[in-house]
C-alpha cells in the first residue's frame, strides 16, 4: 500500500502550530510542509517539536519556514535563499523536496524554459550534495487573462524534462491533470506510465475542472476508477482542503482516502488493455 502523507496546506489559514496541532491529534504522523498556514515566529521551534515526537516531513515548493518567498525557476534563482533552504531541510533530515515547474512568457518561451532548466540545474545539485531528492511538479493550464503560463502543463513539456533532466524526478497531480482539456483519459494514464521509474510523489485531490481549487475527493474524481495504475511504492500526498475542519473529521477524510489506495477498483494490466472510458 502506497504511504499517505498530508499537505500542511490542507489545514491552510491558520499557523503552523494549530495545523499541526490538529493534524497530530487526527493521528497523522506523515507531513509535507508546504504553502497555506501562516508563518509565525515560533514555526521552526513547533516543526522541531512535532518531529521529536515521531512526525515525518517532506517539503514542497515555497514551505513556510524562518521565511516566507515565493519563487519562480523560470526567472531568477537566489542562490543565497536555496542554499539556507536545502540546508535547513538537511538538518531537519528531510530528504524529499520537489518545486512547480516555472511560470513562462508566450513570447519568450524557448530562453525562459532553458533558464528553468539551467536554475533547476543548480537547484538539484544543492539537493544532491544534501542527500536530498528533487522533483518537479505536472502543471496546468492557465486562465485566459494570465499574462504567463506553466511550463509542463502538456505531455510535450514533461517529456521534455525527463529527456533534458534526467537526475530530478517527477512530481504528477493527478488533480492537475484534471485541467487538461485537450488530453483524453488515455493519455493522462500514459503519462503516469512513463514516468513510472521517475515518480517522487503524487499529489490528490480534486477540482471542478476549471481552477486548481484543491477541493476533496468524490464518487466523480476522475482518478478513482484508476488508482491501482500507480506505482504502490510511491507516496501519495492528500492536498484536499481541510481548513476549519474538527480532528474527528480530519480523521475521517484521511481514513476515507487510505480505504481508497487499499481496495482499488481497478487494475493496472485492465487499463493498460485499455479497459477504461475517455
Amino acid at each position: 500500500m502506497n504511504d499517505l502523507w498530508i499537505s500542511l496546506s490542507t489545514y491552510g489559514g491558520v499557523t503552523t502550530r494549530t495545523a499541526l496541532d490538529v493534524l497530530w491529534a487526527a493521528g497523522i504522523r506523515q507531513v509535507e510542509l508546504a504553502i497555506g498556514v501562516r508563518p509565525s515566529m515560533d514555526t521552526i521551534a513547533v516543526l522541531q517539536h512535532y518531529q521529536q515526537l515521531g512526525m515525518q516531513y517532506r517539503a514542497h515548493h515555497a514551505i513556510v519556514w524562518q521565511e516566507h518567498r515565493s519563487f519562480n525557476l523560470a526567472e531568477q534563482f537566489d542562490l543565497d535563499y536555496f542554499e539556507r533552504l536545502t540546508d535547513w531541510l538537511a538538518a531537519m533530515q528531510i530528504s524529499a523536496y520537489s518545486v512547480h515547474a516555472g511560470r513562462i512568457d508566450a513570447e519568450n518561451s524557448d530562453a525562459q524554459i532553458a533558464q528553468f532548466f539551467e536554475h533547476l540545474a543548480q537547484l538539484a545539485q544543492l539537493c544532491r550534495d544534501r542527500c536530498i531528492r528533487l522533483g518537479v511538479e505536472t502543471m496546468y493550464p492557465t486562465l485566459l487573462d494570465h499574462p504567463q503560463r506553466y511550463f509542463m502543463q502538456n505531455r510535450a513539456e514533461i517529456e521534455q524534462f525527463l529527456t533534458v533532466m534526467p537526475n530530478v524526478d517527477l512530481v504528477i497531480d493527478l488533480a492537475h491533470l484534471n485541467l487538461w482539456h485537450d488530453c483524453s483519459i488515455s493519455e493522462k494514464l500514459q503519462v503516469l506510465q512513463s514516468a513510472k521509474n521517475r515518480l517522487l510523489e503524487l499529489h490528490i485531490s480534486d477540482n471542478d475542472g476549471i481552477r486548481d481549487n484543491h477541493t476533496q475527493i468524490s464518487e466523480t474524481t476522475w482518478w478513482l476508477p484508476y488508482v491501482a495504475y500507480a506505482p504502490i511504492d510511491i507516496p501519495i500526498v492528500l492536498e484536499s482542503r481541510m481548513n476549519g475542519q474538527t480532528v474527528e473529521q480530519v480523521h475521517q477524510q484521511v481514513q476515507r482516502v487510505q480505504a481508497i489506495f487499499a481496495a482499488t477498483n481497478a487494475s493496472p494490466t485492465s487499463i493498460a488493455m485499455g479497459e477504461h472510458h475517455d
